[in-house]
C-alpha cells in the first residue's frame, strides 16, 4: 500500500460501495415489494441466514489467520505450498459441512416423507440447497479478496461486487412475476459471476491456487493450530446469529423478514465504514505490529477514532430519521406502519452497537497482527455464551426486544474484555480515544438538535427532498463542528497515516 494514494482510494471505495449498497437495498426492497413479510420471504431469509452461519464456520479464519500469513508470506515455493493447502483445508472442511447438512436434510424431508406438501420447512430447506451454494462461492470469492487486497487492489473487489449486485437487481425488477425460488437462484449466480470476476482479476502468480496436501509441514499445522480456537468460536457466534432468527420466527409471521430488512439497512454504514476501513487497515496494522509496538499502538488508537468519527454521526442521523428512511423504502403492499415502527426499533439498537462494533473489530484485529487467536477467542466465548442466556431469558421475560437488545450487549461485553486484556498484554492506554469519543458525541449531539429542528421547520411535501435537506444540513453542521473542535486531531490523523501507509 506504499504507494497507494490511500485518501483517493478510500473515496473511490467509498463512492462504489455506496452504489452497491444501494442496488443491494433496492434488491431488498423489490423483494419486499413481491413478497412482503410473507411465510416466503421468512423462509428465504432464514434459509439465507442459516447458510451463511454455515459457511461462517471457516470463514473467518480468512481475515484472522490467512491475512497475517500473508503479510509475512515469502514469495518461494515451500510458502506457496503451505498458503495452497491451508486453503484446500479450508474449501474442503467447508464442502463437507455443507454436504453433510445436505444429505442429512434430504433423508429427512424426503426419506422419512416429511417433504409431503410445500410447507414453509420444505420451502426452507430448498432454498438453503440452493443459496447453501452461493455461499460456498462467496467463500471462494472472501479468499480471492484477501489476495486482492494484499496487492492493494480494493477497487476491483468493490467493482466485481458491483456488478453481481446489478445483474441480480436488474433480473429481479425485470421479473414481474418472479418466484422466490427463483430470486435464490438468481442472486447465487450473481455470486457465481462475482467469484469468478474476483478469479481472474487476481494476476499474481503468487496467489495462483493449485490444491495441496502438505499436511505434515509445521507452518501448515500452525496455522491450523491458529484457525482451531477461531473456528471454535465462529461455531458458537453463529448459534448466536440463527438463535434470534429462531425465536423471531415463534414471535409470529414477518419477524424474520422485520429483522432482515433492519440488517439491511444497517449493513450499509456497517460495510460503507467500518467493513471497508478495517479491510484497508488492517494490513498495516499487521505490519505495525511486526516492526514496532509503540508505533502499532498509536496506530491503532488513530484507527478508532477515525472511523468512529464517521461511524457515530451516522447512526445518530439513521436514530433521527430512521423512520422516514423505512417508510420511504418499504412502506406499501404487505409491508404496513406498524412494520416501519417494528424495523426502526431494531434500527436504533442495531445503530447503537456499531461503535463498540468498530472499538471491538480493531482491538481483536490488534491481538490477531501479534498472532494471538486465543485471547479473542476466549472473550468471544464468554461473551456468547452470556449473550445467548440474554436471548433465551429475555424471549420470555421482553420478548422480542431481547433480540435488539444482545448485539448492543454484546458489543459492549466484547470491547470490556479485549480492552481488558489488550491492556495487560502492550500496556494499551484509552484515555485520549475515550476525549476523542466524547467531542465526537457532543458534536453527533449538536448535528441532532440541528436536524430535529430542521423537521419541524421543513417540509416540501415530498419525502425525498424533505429527507435530502434534513441529511444535507446534518452533514454542514456535523463538519463545522469537526472543524471546530477536532480540526488539529484531523489533521494530525491525516498526515501520519499519509506518511506511513
Amino acid at each position: 500500500m506504499k504507494r497507494i494514494k490511500f485518501y483517493q482510494t478510500f473515496s473511490v471505495i467509498i463512492i462504489l460501495t455506496m452504489v452497491v449498497q444501494v442496488i443491494s437495498l433496492l434488491r431488498t426492497t423489490a423483494l419486499a415489494t413481491h413478497f412482503g413479510i410473507s411465510n416466503e420471504m421468512d423462509a428465504f431469509n432464514f434459509a439465507n441466514t442459516a447458510m451463511v452461519c454455515l459457511i461462517n464456520i471457516m470463514g473467518p479464519s480468512v481475515a484472522t489467520v490467512l491475512i497475517p500469513f500473508l503479510a509475512k508470506m515469502k514469495n518461494n515455493h515451500e510458502h506457496r505450498n503451505v498458503l495452497n493447502s491451508y486453503i484446500t483445508a479450508v474449501l474442503g472442511i467447508t464442502y463437507v459441512v455443507l454436504l453433510l447438512y445436505f444429505l442429512g436434510g434430504s433423508i429427512y424431508f424426503y426419506g422419512f416423507g416429511q417433504g409431503d406438501g410445500f410447507n414453509f420447512q420444505t420451502l426452507t430447506f430448498l432454498l438453503t440447497f440452493i443459496l447453501g451454494i452461493a455461499q460456498y462461492t462467496r467463500l471462494i470469492s472472501a479468499i480471492q479478496t484477501a489476495f486482492l487486497q494484499m496487492d492493494g487492489k480494493f477497487v476491483v473487489v468493490k467493482l466485481a461486487a458491483l456488478v453481481s449486485a446489478l445483474l441480480s437487481y436488474i433480473y429481479i425488477i425485470f421479473t414481474p412475476d418472479i418466484s422466490i425460488i427463483e430470486a435464490a437462484i438468481c442472486i447465487g449466480l450473481s455470486y457465481v459471476v462475482e467469484c469468478t470476476l474476483l478469479i481472474f482479476s487476481n494476476r499474481n502468480e503468487q496467489y495462483k491456487y493449485q490444491a495441496m496436501f502438505k499436511w505434515k509441514h509445521p507452518e501448515f499445522r500452525n496455522l491450523m493450530k491458529l484457525t482451531l480456537p477461531v473456528t471454535l468460536s465462529s461455531v458458537i457466534y453463529q448459534v448466536t446469529v440463527i438463535l434470534p432468527n429462531i425465536l423471531a420466527r415463534f414471535f409470529g409471521e414477518g419477524y424474520i423478514s422485520t429483522m432482515v430488512y433492519a440488517n439491511q439497512i444497517i449493513s450499509i454504514m456497517q460495510t460503507l465504514i467500518i467493513i471497508n476501513l478495517i479491510s484497508m487497515l488492517y494490513p498495516t496494522l499487521t505490519r505495525s505490529f511486526n516492526k514496532n509496538i509503540a508505533e502499532a499502538k498509536e496506530k491503532l488508537i488513530y484507527f478508532i477514532n477515525g472511523s468512529n468519527i464517521l461511524v457515530i454521526p451516522m447512526i445518530s442521523g439513521m436514530i433521527m430519521l430512521g423512520g422516514i428512511v423505512i417508510k420511504l423504502l418499504f412502506e406499501r403492499g404487505n409491508f404496513t406502519h406498524e412494520s416501519t415502527i417494528i424495523v426502526w426499533q431494531f434500527l436504533i439498537f442495531l445503530s447503537l452497537a456499531l461503535p463498540f462494533v468498530v472499538v471491538r473489530e480493531f482491538l481483536f484485529k490488534a491481538f490477531y497482527s501479534m498472532g494471538d487467536t486465543k485471547t479473542p477467542v476466549k472473550n468471544s466465548l464468554i461473551v456468547i455464551v452470556i449473550q445467548i442466556v440474554f436471548l433465551v431469558i429475555g424471549s420470555f421475560t421482553i420478548g422480542v426486544y431481547a433480540i435488539m437488545l444482545s448485539p448492543l450487549l454484546a458489543a459492549i461485553i466484547s470491547v470490556a474484555l479485549g480492552y481488558r486484556d489488550l491492556r495487560k498484554k502492550i500496556g494499551l492506554r484509552l484515555r485520549s480515544m475515550v476525549r476523542q469519543h466524547m467531542i465526537i458525541i457532543m458534536n453527533s449531539l449538536i448535528m441532532c438538535a440541528s436536524i430535529w429542528g430542521a423537521m419541524k421547520l421543513i417540509h416540501i411535501n415530498n419525502m425525498l427532498i424533505d429527507l435530502l435537506i434534513y441529511i444535507g444540513i446534518g452533514v454542514i453542521v456535523y463538519g463545522l463542528c469537526v472543524l471546530l473542535t477536532q480540526r488539529k486531531y484531523i489533521y494530525y490523523f491525516l498526515n501520519n497515516n499519509k506518511n506511513n501507509l
